[in-house]
């Protein structure tokens, strides 16, 4: 049975907190007005394995979505800093960028990491570790035909799919007709207290869903965290650490526990000798038939020492030498990285694609190189890609 703790966060200044338990998907608990450590002593009473997801106001993000989206994480995450840039009050470094894959769209936000920082600090204090970490808006169910609203006094809380946010009421109308542009048969559920949604109901084109409040955004947090839906943005730097089992019986489950290991951790280590055992003989033999093809007047036992020979006995410097050369300022240059390497036997020459974080490092290595006694020369002139500098360059020994 799994356990999913809840929790709302109030506006900002705010110490109270509402927050719910999910057994299994099924709300079984609900508080409204207590704080972190209150939170705290509800899980601390609670024996077993349970996730924390916290919800934040939506003022605090801002969410576009990105149709086709690149595969490649960090082309994706550039041009979510490009999509999201212009439209921040504070540098684009100041914020955190969360992402979630859909089908054939991502769901790309921003928020202040200082927003991040205070809340994980805030339960950290308290003794609670968040596993989930999202907005409000993201709690609602909402799509581009079928948008729906949770409407708290002067407060929109909308989603319409594509398009979320969390703002004060009048601006929130403004913003709603833009959202409905486009799509003039879209429907619009609302939750609303009584007084409130009598005034989105006399619309045939809204319906009132039910009540807003604490209660009601509890159990549309809950099936959205239980289904995926809320986007987390616990992720990269703030990923939490991988979740501990809570024992119920400390000693007797850990023997169990230790004993279950010690089991897998032997199949394991079993399998995986077989299987590199399985690989080595299959490279042994094709290594050997390749040689038999190349050098058939060459004695097959004597396979490795004619390959060393014709390594190191070049028109120009020996493959082996060369290779030294090149490991050894690696070494001294972890930051950089080779691709796509080529070695020309006769002129005794390296060629090969080299990326790194900056510019920098590649001077640094070819400094390197230099002084163990290797020319290098460029083939292209470095370039700035995505988050590498990127080129072609040669080493040879002097």
């Amino acid at each position: 049975m799994s356990t999913l703790f809840v929790v709302r966060l109030g506006p900002p200044g705010s110490d109270k907190i509402a927050w719910a338990r999910y057994e299994s998907g099924a709300l079984v608990q609900l508080r409204q007005g207590g704080d972190a450590r209150g939170l705290a002593g509800d899980i601390a009473s609670y024996e077993g394995e349970a996730r924390v997801g916290a919800i934040l106001p939506g003022e605090r993000a801002a969410y576009r979505t990105m149709p086709s989206p690149p595969r490649q994480s960090g082309k994706l995450t550039s041009a979510a800093k490009l999509l999201l840039e212009d439209e921040l009050a504070l540098p684009i470094e100041d914020h955190h960028i969360a992402i979630h894959r859909y089908d054939n769209a991502a769901a790309i936000v921003a928020i202040e990491k200082r927003h991040i920082d205070e809340t994980l600090e805030r339960f950290a204090e308290a003794g609670v570790t968040l596993s989930v970490l999202t907005t409000d808006f993201f709690c609602l169910d909402g799509e581009e035909e079928r948008g729906v609203l949770v409407v708290e006094g002067d407060r929109m809380i909308a989603n319409f799919g594509e398009r979320a946010y969390a703002c004060e009421l009048e601006i929130g109308k403004h913003a709603l007709v833009e959202c409905l542009v486009g799509h003039p048969d879209a429907k619009i559920g609302v939750y609303a207290d009584q007084s409130a949604g009598r005034g989105w109901t006399e619309n045939p084109r809204y319906e009132r869903l039910g009540d807003s409040g604490d209660e009601t955004l509890l159990r549309l947090a809950g099936a959205a965290i239980d289904a995926g839906r809320a986007v987390n943005f616990l992720q990269g730097a703030y990923r939490p650490p991988r979740k501990r089992i809570v024992e119920l019986t400390q000693w007797r489950r850990a023997g169990a526990m230790a004993a279950s290991l010690a089991f897998v951790l032997f199949v394991g280590v079993a399998a995986d000798a077989w299987r590199a055992g399985a690989v080595a003989d299959h490279y042994e033999s094709e290594a050997r038939r390749i040689f038999e093809t190349a050098f058939p007047d060459v004695p097959e036992n004597a396979m490795r020492s004619h390959a060393r020979t014709v390594l190191g006995a070049s028109g120009g410097a020996s493959f082996l030498a060369i290779s030294d050369t090149l490991g050894a300022a690696l070494l001294e240059n972890d930051n950089v990285v080779i691709d796509r390497i080529r070695f020309d036997q006769e002129r005794g020459v390296f060629a090969f694609s080299v990326r790194s974080r900056t510019d920098g490092d590649i001077a640094a290595f070819r400094e390197s190189l230099s002084r163990m006694g290797a020319t290098t020369a460029e083939t292209s002139g470095y370039r700035r890609s995505g988050d590498f500098w990127i080129g072609e360059m040669t080493v040879a020994l002097s």
